[in-house]
């Protein structure tokens, strides 16, 4: 079996010590195998062992300095640290790639990064663009309506929303987030309670964590209304 696939079978069973200790063997076995510093890499930020894996990393770029993922592994580790700012140049970085197979997934990190920064149109912007990249996306398209439902731009996020329904129907977020659009634009009342019916049918205990969450939501409504 491939030590990398072993690796991760190990870790997703919690022998977390033991597939590092592999993937560290494949590296001195192999050192030309970049997946195997990715990935390691990767677990260390998952372990919480930032200094370990921004050293895994360094080595990795100075190894391939035209191999963009290295780059975009860095703007996760910030991330995770919540070094916004740092993370913003990688991800940055990682969009200026000729080319990258990672434009996508950088454009959406950008605009997460801008949201942890409470920059909301600054993230909304990059979700757009995420999203013409691959408009099939439905996690961007989720994300771009959650965005504007989070900045009260209640019919535009309601597209969205009917977009990922269109797409994948039998998502419970995207139906659940369409009641809530229909609340906030005052929609029947049989037709929003279409929405959270078919949100609590297809997963009733998400459904039943979201329903919590509806009060700082109306507050935003409000917010909007006076």
């Amino acid at each position: 079996m491939n030590r990398n696939h072993e690796a991760f079978q190990l870790w997703e069973k919690g022998e977390f010590n033991e597939a590092i200790q592999l993937l560290i063997e494949e590296i001195n076995d192999n050192p030309a195998n970049s997946d195997s510093y990715y990935n390691l890499a990767t677990m260390f930020i998952l372990g919480k062992k930032y200094e370990d894996a921004k050293a895994i990393l360094e080595t990795a770029i100075e190894k391939y300095p035209e191999n963009s993922i290295f780059v975009y592994a860095f703007g996760n580790l910030y991330y995770e640290i919540e070094d916004y700012s740092t993370s913003l140049t990688y991800f940055n970085q990682v969009i200026q790639f000729t080319e990258t197979p990672l434009k996508k997934d950088a454009m959406v990190m950008i605009g997460q990064n801008f949201l942890a920064l409470n920059q909301s149109k600054k993230a909304l912007a990059y979700f757009l663009s995420a999203y013409e990249e691959d408009p099939l996306d439905l996690t961007v398209i989720l994300i771009i309506g959650n965005t504007l439902m989070e900045t009260g731009s209640f019919n535009e996020a309601k597209h969205y929303f009917e977009l990922s329904i269109e797409q994948a129907p039998k998502n419970d977020e995207a139906w659940f987030k369409r009641g809530v659009v229909g609340m906030a634009l005052k929609e029947e009342d049989h037709s929003v309670k279409h929405y959270f019916n078919k949100a609590k049918e297809l997963n009733p205990i998400t459904y039943g964590k979201r329903i919590d969450q509806l009060q700082s939501i109306e507050a935003v409504i409000k917010t909007q209304e006076e």
